[in-house]
């Protein structure tokens, strides 16, 4: 797969001038032409390498994990995900069945409505060394908003989340 797209343009332009042709002015001369080329090719190659990087990570805490620590702490790979265990007092079932169908507490019995559902509370956490937290605001700022634009991108939509700095 990797071998589909690796083209050797100083090869190539050495390989189709005929024997004569073959001196080091006219390979320079073309390759002063081609260098253009050259330069959007190796482009076209690291967007290559970062569309096939990003389409072979999801959300999945693992896999968001591997992502954060390659981004900001390659080396050590200290920057770990953990869920949140919520704690929701309202269950689902029926008195006369008991079947998970509607919700009962003190107050009342009947079937949810969207807005009894708390999305403020975070789904996750992510836990990043204290040694990468910036000393400035701003550059707190910038940092937190590199973190976030990598886990947003690749979180499942709807997910909410929180960055705790650990010793």
């Amino acid at each position: 797969m990797s071998n589909v797209y690796s083209l050797h343009i100083g090869r190539l332009i050495k390989l189709s001038l005929p024997t004569f042709l073959r001196k080091p002015k006219t390979l320079a001369f073309l390759n002063a032409l081609f260098k253009p080329m050259l330069s959007q090719y190796n482009a076209f190659v690291a967007y290559k390498d970062d569309a096939i990087y990003r389409v072979s990570h999801n959300g999945s805490v693992t896999l968001l994990q591997k992502v954060l620590n390659d981004a900001f702490d390659d080396s050590q790979r200290r920057i770990y995900i953990n869920n949140v265990q919520r704690r929701d007092t309202l269950r689902l079932y029926s008195r006369e069945f008991e079947r998970d169908i509607g919700t009962f507490t003190d107050a009342k019995f009947g079937f949810r409505s969207a807005l009894e559902f708390d999305n403020t509370q975070a789904d996750f956490t992510v836990h990043i060394p204290i040694e990468y937290q910036p000393d400035t605001e701003l550059e707190l700022n910038k940092y937190l908003i590199k973190v976030g634009a990598i886990i947003n991108y690749y979180k499942i939509y709807g997910k909410n989340y929180n960055i705790v700095w650990i010793d």
